[in-house]
């Protein structure tokens, strides 16, 4: 099983049982770059239950993550929402 960097190592009371941390392949390919496409929409539906999903995006958005599903979004998709919030704060 393959690890992902994932802003809930630094918290130890959490529980590990996320989606992210029982099935990571689902996130990041094994090379660890963009996940295959018919994994996507498996790993969005997870994230989509996690309780963390916003504090995920959140970290990969302010830490430029560029490969790999974080908090339900693509890169593409976490380019756009922080477009979007970059416009809503000006």
């Amino acid at each position: 099983m393959s690890t992902i960097p994932h802003f809930l190592d630094a918290v130890p009371t959490h529980s590990p049982h996320t989606p992210c941390r029982e099935q990571p392949d689902l996130f990041v390919d094994s090379s660890r770059t963009t996940p295959l496409k018919e994994k996507t929409t498996q790993a969005k539906t997870l994230c989509g239950r996690c309780p963390v999903r916003d504090a995920c995006t959140d970290y990969a958005i302010a830490n430029d993550y560029r490969d790999g599903i974080w908090g339900g979004l693509t890169v593409n998709e976490r380019d756009q929402l922080a477009r979007e919030r970059a416009t809503a704060d000006t």
